[in-house]
């Protein structure tokens, strides 16, 4: 009785268990390994969706190519290595022409940095220099038009291992966002020249521009 009056008045301990748990060494170890199986299971999905996100990346782009009769021809894993062809090369230059002259003030920090990654780096930084420099940017913005680009004829003027020279001839024609008034509308002869890369992901196209000038004619 003595001994079970001096257990009771013992005072209790604040760390560890106040008494043998025959299956607790057992449950800690479960747990312990539900921890590790969680854990394991998180890093598993961490790698898996990193996987995806880089191969996603990275993968070969889908071309649509199209042939001189106007038929596009989807062609699905195209190697990088893949010779680009005459469609290719008419399809780049009108969407640099449209990105880099059809200008509109409310989207021309798109257009032109679309125009822009579609130069080759030199080109590009030269380019870029004079469009700060002029502060061209600032000045669309203020005047407030939309321009259309209309192409009467696209011409191959000369075509080497690595170049492509094209001239378009365009119908540019400005018009204003606040009357929708016709300002001006003029013709021009531009000058593109291309030069042939090794596919990328930067340059899916396989091609680059080197070199644009524009002359206008006067009024269409």
């Amino acid at each position: 009785m003595g001994n079970l009056m001096g257990y009771k008045n013992a005072p209790e301990k604040r760390n560890g268990r106040l008494f043998y748990e025959i299956w607790g060494d057992l449950e800690a170890q479960n747990t312990a390994l539900k921890i590790v199986i969680i854990s394991m299971a998180l890093i598993t999905l961490t790698a898996l969706v990193t996987a995806f996100l880089t191969y996603k990346a990275n993968r070969v782009p889908v071309v649509i190519r199209v042939n001189r009769a106007g038929n596009a021809q989807v062609l699905k894993n195209l190697p990088f290595n893949n010779k680009t062809g005459m469609g290719e090369i008419v399809y780049f230059s009108k969407s640099f022409v449209r990105e880099f002259t059809g200008f509109n003030s409310i989207l021309i920090k798109t257009q032109l940095s679309r125009a822009l990654n579609k130069m080759s780096e030199n080109y590009g930084k030269k380019t870029l220099d004079a469009i700060i420099r002029s502060k061209f940017i600032q000045k669309m913005e203020k005047a407030n038009v939309t321009s259309k680009v209309k192409f009467k004829k696209i011409k191959l003027v000369r075509q080497t291992v690595n170049h492509d020279e094209l001239k378009l001839y365009v119908i540019r024609t400005v018009i204003s966002n606040v009357g929708s008034g016709i300002k001006n509308s003029s013709a021009y002869e531009d000058k593109i020249i291309l030069k042939r890369t090794k596919r990328s992901i930067q340059y899916p196209f396989g091609l680059e521009v080197v070199y644009f000038a524009s002359l206008k004619f006067g009024g269409a």
